[in-house]
């Protein structure tokens, strides 16, 4: 404690590549850890800071569930989700063509920047190689459909798809980091009495 109070580096390695926290057990071990986390953190504040260039955006969900159409949104405009019969006009990812693997495409988004956009398809067969492009630092937005065959889904339906996407997340990236994951609900200008309150939204 006594030289970590003197500045002593809390991060030196030794031959085996190990730094103190490393090595200590318990109380000791949570100080300094502590102590090098901080001391890394003041090394990063005196360099200050780079603005990021671009954001990694993943949207992910089953199939049918709107990812497509999510996003052409970001890539447009929200107020193009809102007339869906137009999408399927001027769309060339209409509802009959579902995306293939992982579709790219980047974007400039107001207040935000630039923008990459990875839609991965909803297929099963797809669900294998995801993983490859996912990373711990992207935003991941899950979309869950409200509907399936013209019904409106159980709420345990929902839950347990979730679930799946979730889990499919942790195995697919990093275990040491946690994932900035944002869930939707999707179709539901599909819903019974759902094009009235878009149009009450809007």
């Amino acid at each position: 404690k006594i030289l970590l109070e003197n500045k002593a580096d809390a991060g030196v390695v030794d031959e085996d590549g190990k730094r103190p926290y490393n090595l200590a057990t318990g109380d000791l071990k949570s100080m300094l850890r502590k102590a090098y986390d901080d001391q890394m953190y003041a090394v990063f504040q005196s360099e200050g800071t780079v603005e990021p260039s671009l954001m990694k955006l993943c949207v992910i969900g089953s199939e049918g569930s709107g990812k497509t159409t999510f996003t052409e949104s970001v890539k447009r405009s929200w107020l193009w989700s809102l007339f869906p019969d137009w999408n399927q006009l001027y769309n060339p990812y209409c509802m009959d063509q579902r995306t293939v693997g992982i579709d790219v495409s980047t974007a400039d988004v107001s207040g935000v920047g630039r923008v990459v956009v990875y839609d991965a398809a909803g297929q099963n067969q797809f669900h294998k190689t995801h993983g490859f492009f996912f990373a711990a630092n992207a935003f991941f937005i899950l979309l869950l459909s409200l509907v399936t065959g013209g019904k409106i889904r159980a709420l345990h339906e929902l839950f347990e798809e979730g679930k799946y996407w979730l889990c499919f997340l942790r195995a697919s990236i990093d275990k040491r980091s946690i994932p900035t994951v944002i869930m939707a609900a999707s179709r539901l200008d599909r819903c019974p009495g759902g094009r009235e309150i878009l149009q009450q939204v809007a």
